[in-house]
């Protein structure tokens, strides 16, 4: 068994179309897979039914971007992607990301960047819009020779074309999941800013929080296994993920495997995978 539950598609960030991303999966060798892109289920369907046809085990799942003292994101598998009040949060949080678009190029314009919100929106072509898509439209329009530089003369804070990214609260996204039938985890603890992991599970776990994305490419063997034990003292399952983006990361799919064979793992497949699906 080989288990990758957090991937990005174009959709939102990545690189590579939903059904392409499946066809990696099954090269990967992944038994079970879940795509979550950022803040939309756009690629749920067609990731689901390619995946599917190829013998892995898949469900629904998307990364939520909370509003926190830091970053803070939340994955929540299985939810039904009809379920009302979950498609009304993915409204709120689509003219979030077009107003903070908006926003970075009035900003830029001020800059003597001069960009169209048009241009942007061709490159995102139907995805959740946010910055890789102003680097690349800046790339185009010979701001800037790569993605790398783009963001790093243009889309860092600091920079020009920096605006700081809006978000539904994390009360209204465990809500939400929970209205949907879908279950919450934490996505990569180790990146959210918090001098406290135990109140922090705590007061998450009180909101709806179902699980702890213990096992992540950037968490040392040590920080796995203080987020393992924190999970299972709040009564949490935990997942494992790559966060694989296609070329624009060096991540690859089914990279993180120490959560394998653990009791808090197979928890969490057997409540993901098991669950009467939407």
């Amino acid at each position: 068994m080989k288990v990758d539950m957090h991937m990005h598609s174009t959709a939102s960030d990545g690189t590579d179309a939903p059904e392409a991303l499946a066809a990696l999966c099954l090269a990967a060798g992944l038994s079970h897979a879940v795509l979550t892109d950022h803040d939309t289920m756009a690629g749920t369907a067609d990731f689901l039914a390619a995946a599917r046809a190829q013998g892995i085990r898949a469900v629904s799942g998307i990364e939520f971007s909370a509003e926190w003292e830091g970053e803070l994101h939340i994955l929540v598998y299985g939810a039904d992607v009809e379920d009302a009040a979950l498609r009304q949060a993915l409204c709120g949080l689509r003219q979030l990301r077009e107003e903070r678009m908006r926003r970075m190029l009035e900003q830029l314009h001020r800059a003597g960047v001069i960009l169209s919100y048009d241009a942007v929106q061709r490159r995102a072509d139907g995805a959740s819009i946010g910055r890789p898509h102003l680097a690349q439209a800046l790339c185009r329009a010979g701001y800037a020779a790569s993605i790398a530089e783009a963001f790093a003369k243009y889309l860092i804070p600091g920079q020009a074309g920096y605006v700081p990214r809006q978000s539904l609260s994390v009360e209204e996204i465990l809500a939400a999941a929970q209205t949907a039938g879908g279950l919450a985890v934490l996505a990569h603890p180790g990146l959210t800013q918090t001098e406290d992991y135990d109140a922090l599970f705590a007061r998450l776990k009180a909101g709806g929080l179902q699980g702890v994305e213990a096992f992540y490419p950037l968490h040392s063997d040590a920080a796995c296994r203080a987020y393992y034990a924190l999970a299972g003292k709040h009564g949490l399952f935990v997942t494992q993920g790559s966060d694989f983006h296609g070329t624009r990361r060096e991540a690859r799919l089914g990279m993180e495997q120490r959560g394998a064979d653990t009791p808090l793992l197979r928890e969490g497949l057997r409540r993901i995978f098991e669950k009467k699906q939407p």
